[in-house]
């Protein structure tokens, strides 16, 4: 696994504390975590799956998918990516640019995304607004109606220990659950209709996309049969 720049808590903003450590809390979360982690390996736009958990739950008043970009210098492509790439291997340092954003809703950091793309394999319209504007490589490709392809997938934290099944769930602490700065990440390949590979993302997923209150859950007593 490729060596990955550093996500600090300290910057991004905490959730609220909507999420508590308790048992009924972490099941939610996990069905949540792998509802979402689901959706976004069986779609094409990571940006437009993002758009449309954000509007089912409400997580900005517009809930409106932006890309941020971040001033940081371009990272060399990871080996696995640029094979899966089809670059030579004397391919020439400027065949692949470097963007890096985080990409939010309101205020609310939902991933962090790098993407090393081919600006020859896109128009020249897509490359200049890649260059100005805050919109996510997903939109401004959409007319080429890309594929997506899956390189690796990883599970950084699960809200329930390993083995949860098997025995007693913890009792937890109660107090607001303390999410570490990623949850999953995904290494893919972006391609054209024709199989001809545009662009290679590693997307880091934050709890930003778990900033709603969770449902409230009924009293046993007041929901029992007579």
């Amino acid at each position: 696994m490729p060596d990955m720049p550093p996500l600090s808590a300290a910057s991004l903003p905490p959730p609220e504390p909507f999420w508590r450590d308790t048992p009924v809390h972490r099941l939610m979360l996990t069905a949540l975590l792998n509802e979402l982690d689901a959706s976004l390996l069986s779609a094409a736009s990571a940006t437009r799956t993002l758009e449309d958990w954000s509007i089912r739950h409400h997580l900005a008043p517009i809930p409106t998918v932006r890309a941020i970009c971040q001033q940081t210098p371009p990272r060399p492509c990871p080996a696995a990516l640029r094979e899966a790439l089809r670059l030579p291997a004397d391919a020439a340092p400027d065949t692949l640019r470097y963007r890096h954003v985080r990409l939010m809703c309101g205020n609310l950091t939902l991933s962090d995304a790098e993407n090393w793309y081919l600006p020859s394999r896109l128009t020249d319209e897509m490359n200049r607004e890649l260059d100005t504007t805050e919109t996510p490589f997903g939109r401004v490709t959409a007319p080429l109606a890309f594929t997506r392809r899956l390189v690796q997938a990883e599970r950084v934290w699960s809200p329930l220990p390993l083995g949860w099944e098997l025995s007693l769930l913890p009792a937890g602490s109660g107090q607001p659950l303390a999410f570490p700065p990623v949850l999953f990440r995904h290494h893919a390949v972006l391609s054209r209709q024709d199989g001809t590979p545009i662009s290679a993302v590693i997307e880091s997923y934050t709890a930003g996309a778990f900033c709603f209150p969770p449902p409230a859950i009924p009293d046993a007593s007041q929901t029992a049969a007579p």
